[in-house]
């Protein structure tokens, strides 16, 4: 009987320790995979839209009934002021 209980001790501990393990050392580092591979997700897009926007001229973006359109800015030239 106190074999038992003392391999279902063990057993629990080695839970325990495994559970300790993966909040403390393997779930940060998943979580950190994820963030980086959705920034890296981001980026692309963020690069594609510029891109389309650079070699079209605009881009549509459309959300169901709502959709927005980006299109590209040439900030007129600066011209120097006449003047004393």
């Amino acid at each position: 009987m106190r074999d038992k209980r003392f391999a279902v001790a063990v057993v629990i501990i080695i839970i325990l320790a495994l559970v300790l393990l993966y909040f403390v050392f393997i779930g940060p580092r998943i979580q950190g995979y994820l963030v980086n591979q959705q920034i890296q997700a981001q980026q692309v897009l963020i690069n594609a839209i510029i891109s389309q926007v650079g070699t079209q001229g605009f881009v549509q973006l459309s959300n169901g009934n709502d959709s927005v359109v980006l299109v590209k800015y040439v900030p007129p030239a600066e011209t120097e002021q006449q003047g004393s």
